[in-house]
């Protein structure tokens, strides 16, 4: 609260109220517990010297040092050796002399305004230039603008103290993270690399910074990302993040800029390897690292290895693991991957005094008033490392040097901030590291980076002979220093030892005839040889693909799925007890775990030959619902038979004569259509016809499904032994078309044609029931020569005389026994001469009784649903009767036979109104009078605040109780919801007239408190949900205290009020209220219209307020 009160006022620009808040901090940090205080305590002790005006000199000038130090405190000496160079150099600040004051703000990280408050005490003791802080910044930088006072910061990385705008005084010599998206831009571009692929980790959140600002200097240097791939919550268990990305990109990629840790790096290189990407020099990795690369650390053997797969490889091992874990020839395979990586990495710093510069940072650091307590002993001490952040302070204290001696040479003010700045943005100068360092316009140093890659190295005592090196640098020259969007120059360390590259040269960001070839088209030439390999590729294919049918046909011909064992059957029933006529030889036998039914042939062995493998081939792939399913065959010597399913209802020639089954129009045409299904099948099968149709070749099933038989296999059941019979020979004649009947040679198989006549024959039994030729008086013998002779004895068929059939199934009777076969209709067509028969119809008998079965279910249904529904509308009356006594949360308990608990609610709000002058009124008119008043009223405030997220408690006598926020808790909106109710109300009830006392109106008296209260079902008999609590008391008495309309309200209610917005209150001042004593309260005079209109959400929800007021005045007049 107070970093945000402050900022408030700076960005108000009132100095005094700035001044006097930061006092006020200051006093607030003096009452921090003992051990928290604000020098260096424990490690570092900071002399408690008061660096006021009146010790000071015109000749001083004083910088502010915000240090926040726990661990890398020997940077501190950075801030003595600086200053000391600086007084000690005569062309810096001549006449002046440089002091410090220095305030440890780490130690205070619980107070947020302890850094502000320093600075407040350090402005007001004259410094003019803060340098620091560390770490976050941005309260500092903002506070250090407003105060025009110049601050530079040597390890602040936030983004946002960039935006010059509002931190126009703040320069930092920490680069931030994104500055080395240039640096990649650069490299990417001095290898022509113009596409590639950023893979980032969304933690830590620099990745994600540095991974879009090169996707941005991209965009400005006309380069094109590939792909940008994201991957989060990454633990080394979860490489296969890292392989998928791999896998989804490499195919339209060859560049890579990886954004990550260095484990994270090193699994993203091995997913890469996985898939022998890197070994072919085709792919490369560009990968960011944030700490600095020493190439002058002295490493042994084991040494050199244990650091470079440690770092680069990211193993957490000892030495010796190392050496274990990685044998040389995972060492050489992981070298090669890492010959196509590239690291960029800040620059190593180049000044060869540097290394004694930083034992000197150390020396000082033990001086006062610093006294970093580091360890005598020399050996440990020279191990210390001195962090980079050392050269970042010392370079901030010589650009502000050199600044302010400008200044001071203009005449200027070297604590004016704005006007220091001037004289940094945009200017180069030589750090301390040994190299040249730009600030850009924003303040922010851009940074100095290197390459790092794989490099022979002849030192290194090892078989491989490689480590990494720095092998490039990006360098700043004067062209390129004044733009926000200028690149760095790539630059090789020795232009004799460029990078390795596998191929020896970089690789292609693109193949040359692109990722998928589509750049490289064949020439009109080459068309010609093109065009004649295609041909000789596809006679190729077409002839292995005949082979390879013909293959599979022959091994399906070898196959014996059909050949049954018959030792696998057990016989359920003899001959007799199965079909009448001459299925009777039929046996009914179950066949693994299926009843089937077995034809056995009149014959001693069968010679399977080809073509009864053929046969039994195509009876195996036919399966319809209109065909009886073959099931297999035997062929053992004196079991010669054929399996199939099993029809429980028997023959067609069985139910058309069973004279106590009656054949409806349904069950003739759920026959006849299952039958013309059957033969389209068949016909448009290998099979072709059937040869033999006749009413004992359709069975029937269990679902009363029509079934063809006995079809097909005519060589497998050619050649039996079967004893002649002439009178079953004449009967099966019935049935056989005129040209089968002349021709003794006719193929067993038949003709389509053939088939159409003995469906013809079919159909007229089915019609008639009279069999095949009806009533006719004559043999057998006889029907079969006159059919067979039309010479003689003219065209004999069935008489339809007395056939009770459409006349549509009478012309295609006609057609179907024409004389000529081409002059009959082919099965299809019969069909669809029989269509009228299936109108409204279901395709079988079996779906059609269940239809009929569904129509009455439906009927009762709807006789269920009517009852049900009464049932329900008088449920809903007792509902709505129970949910206007209780809360409809409360109801649904109750309804369930649950107890329901009194329940705490931690704040709701609780509207009492009463009636100015109901007892006169009372007295003055008849009790029927009062009963219509007090409805009519009511009946209005019932209405009006259903609108609401409300619950009417209770009216007694003219009081009215209302609530808000239980049962249902509504977080804050309850005091809205309340103080919007009691404004409505008010409004639509204050102009009223009393019915019956024309000229008098109705006045209230509206209180209102917020608070906590407790709530609960009370009774039985009359249950009743009431309110129990100081809240329920505290709003009665507001009512009590309150004036005639006018809603008086609680100081709580007016704090929520407040919170919410959109009210206009205003202070009664302190009341004396009745077992309360003195309470501050509030007028609610009136609500916001535009929040009145948010918070219902739309003009129609105004609208239905309004009707709720006509309603009102309906209801009085």
């Amino acid at each position: 609260m107070a970093d945000l009160l402050l900022a408030v006022l700076l960005l108000l620009g009132l100095s005094a109220p700035l001044h006097a808040f930061a006092s006020a901090i200051a006093r607030m940090s003096c009452d921090c517990p003992r051990g928290t205080g604000s020098s260096f305590r424990a490690n570092v002790t900071l002399p408690a010297v008061s660096m006021g005006a009146r010790n000071r000199t015109a000749d001083e000038l004083y910088v502010g040092f915000l240090a926040g130090y726990v661990h890398s405190k020997v940077v501190l000496g950075a801030l003595l050796l600086a200053i000391e160079t600086i007084n000690n150099d005569s062309t810096l600040l001549p006449g002046k002399k440089l002091r410090f004051q220095a305030i440890d703000i780490g130690a205070q990280k619980s107070l947020k305004a302890f850094p502000i408050q320093k600075m407040t005490e350090m402005r007001d003791s004259g410094i003019v230039v803060f340098i620091g802080p560390d770490e976050t910044c941005t309260s500092e930088a903002l506070v250090a603008s407003a105060w025009n006072l110049p601050m530079i910061s040597y390890k602040c990385a936030d983004i946002a103290v960039s935006d010059k705008t509002v931190y126009s005084s703040f320069a930092r010599t920490l680069p931030p993270a994104t500055k080395v998206s240039k640096s990649v831009a650069a490299l990417l571009l001095a290898n022509n690399w113009h596409c590639f692929s950023i893979v980032a980790s969304k933690h830590p959140a620099w990745s994600m910074e540095i991974a879009h600002a090169i996707e941005l200097q991209a965009e400005w240097n006309n380069l094109t990302v590939n792909h940008f791939r994201i991957y989060s919550d990454y633990i080394p268990s979860k490489i296969y993040k890292l392989q998928e990305i791999v896998d989804e990109t490499y195919r339209s990629t060859r560049v890579y800029v990886f954004v990550g840790d260095h484990i994270e790096m090193v699994d993203f290189v091995r997913c890469l390897q996985n898939r022998k990407l890197l070994s072919t020099g085709d792919y490369i990795v560009i990968s960011i690292d944030d700490e600095i690369y020493d190439p002058n650390m002295k490493r042994n053997i084991y040494q050199e290895y244990s650091d470079f797969y440690q770092k680069y490889f990211g193993s957490s091992m000892d030495k010796h693991q190392n050496r274990k874990r990685y044998n040389y020839k995972d060492q050489e395979r992981l070298q090669e991957a890492f010959q196509s990586v590239l690291r960029i990495s800040p620059l190593f710093p180049m000044n060869p005094r540097y290394r004694k510069l930083c034992h000197n940072f150390k020396l000082y650091s033990r001086m006062e008033p610093f006294r970093v307590p580091l360890p005598s002993n020399q050996n440990i001490f020279d191990q210390i490392q001195v962090p980079i952040y050392g050269a970042y302070l010392y370079d901030a204290l010589i650009i502000y040097a050199r600044a302010a001696t400008e200044v001071l040479r203009d005449g200027g003010d070297v604590s004016d901030g704005r006007l220091i700045m001037r004289h940094i943005f945009n200017r180069s100068y030589h750090s301390i590291q040994g190299f040249d360092v730009y600030i850009d316009a924003n303040g922010d140093a851009e940074g100095n980076f290197s390459v790092i890659a794989l490099q022979k190295d002849d030192k290194v005592n090892n078989s491989l002979q490689m480590s990494m090196q720095p092998v490039a640098l990006f360098a700043y020259g004067a062209r390129n220093a004044t733009t926000a969007t200028a690149l760095p120059e790539f630059r090789y360390l020795n232009p004799n030892r460029p990078i390795m590259w596998l191929k020896g040269r970089p690789p292609l960001a693109e193949p040359v005839c692109g990722f998928y070839n589509e750049k490289c088209r064949p020439k009109a030439k080459d068309w010609r040889y093109i065009t004649g390999a295609l041909v000789v590729i596809l006679f190729m294919a077409i002839f292995t693909i005949i082979l390879f049918k013909h293959y599979r046909y022959e091994q399906t011909l070898a196959c014996l799925l059909w050949k049954v064992d018959m030792k696998d059957v057990i016989l359920i029933t003899s001959p007799d007890a199965l079909y009448n006529h001459e299925l009777r030889k039929n046996f009914v036998s179950l066949y693994r775990s299926n009843i089937v039914a077995i034809k056995c042939l009149h014959k001693r062995s069968v010679d399977v030959t080809r073509n009864i493998r053929k046969e039994l081939k195509q009876m195996r792939e036919i399966r319809h619902e209109n065909l009886i399913t073959f099931v297999g065959a035997s062929v053992d010597p004196g079991t010669v038979s054929i399996l199939t399913s099993y029809c429980a209802r028997g023959s067609l020639v069985d139910v058309l004569s069973n004279e106590d089954l009656k054949l409806d129009h349904m069950f003739v045409s759920s026959l006849v259509s299952d039958i013309v299904k059957g033969l389209i099948y068949l016909h448009d099968s290998d099979v072709g016809s059937h040869g033999n149709l006749r009413s004992s070749k359709i069975l029937i099933d269990s679902r009363w499904v029509a079934q063809i038989a006995d079809f097909g296999l005519h060589e497998f059941k050619s050649c039996q032994e079967e004893p002649s019979k002439f009178e079953k020979e004449l009967r099966r004649s019935l049935w056989k078309a005129p040209e089968i009947l002349r021709d003794p040679n006719s193929p067993p198989r038949g003709t389509q044609k053939a088939d159409v006549y003995s469906f013809g024959i079919i159909l007229y039994e089915i019609v008639g029931r009279k069999g095949p030729w009806g009533d006719i008086n004559m043999s057998w013998q006889d029907i079969v020569a006159r059919v067979m002779s039309p010479e003689e004895y003219g065209i004999f068929r069935p008489s339809l005389r007395g056939i009770d059939a459409p006349e549509y199934v009478i012309q295609l009777l006609h057609s179907c026994w024409a004389e000529d076969p081409e002059d009959r209709p082919d099965i299809r067509l019969v069909r669809v001469k029989l269509k009228p028969m299936q109108a409204g119809l279901k395709p079988n008998i079996f779906d059609n009784m269940l239809a009929i079965m569904e129509k009455y279910a439906y009927n009762l249904e709807g006789i269920v649903q009517e009852r049900t529904n009464q049932l329900s509308e008088e449920k809903k009356k007792t509902e709505s009767l129970l949910l206007r006594m209780l809360p409809k949360s409360v109801a649904e308990s109750l309804k369930r036979g649950e107890r329901v608990e009194a329940e705490c609610f931690d704040c709701v709000t609780i509207f009492f109104s009463d009636l100015v002058g109901f007892t006169e009124l009372c007295a003055q008119s008849t009790p029927f009078e009062v009963v219509e008043m007090l409805n009519d009223l009511y009946t209005c405030c019932d209405f009006i605040i259903s609108s609401y997220d409300v619950y009417k408690v209770e009216t007694i006598g003219d009081a009215y109780m209302v609530v808000s926020g239980l049962p249902l808790r509504n977080g804050d909106r309850h005091a809205g919801e309340i103080a919007s109710l009691a404004l409505h109300l008010l409004n639509s009830i204050s102009h009223l007239e009393i019915r019956h006392r024309p000229g008098e109106f109705i006045q209230m008296r509206i209180g209102i408190h917020s608070g906590q209260c407790v709530a609960g079902v009370v009774g039985l008999k009359m249950p009743r949900y009431c309110l129990f609590g100081d809240t329920v008391n505290t709003a009665s008495r507001m009512e009590s205290n309150g004036e005639a309309l006018k809603i008086h309200i609680s100081s709580v209610t007016y704090g929520l009020l407040k919170k919410l917005g959109g009210y206009k209150c205003e202070e009664r001042g302190i009341i004396k209220v009745k077992g309360k004593g003195e309470m501050r309260t509030y007028w609610l005079l009136g609500e916001d219209d535009q929040k009145r209109m948010d918070r219902f959400g739309s003009n129609d929800a105004i609208t239905n307020l309004s009707k709720y007021d006509r309603f009102c005045k309906v209801v009085y007049h």
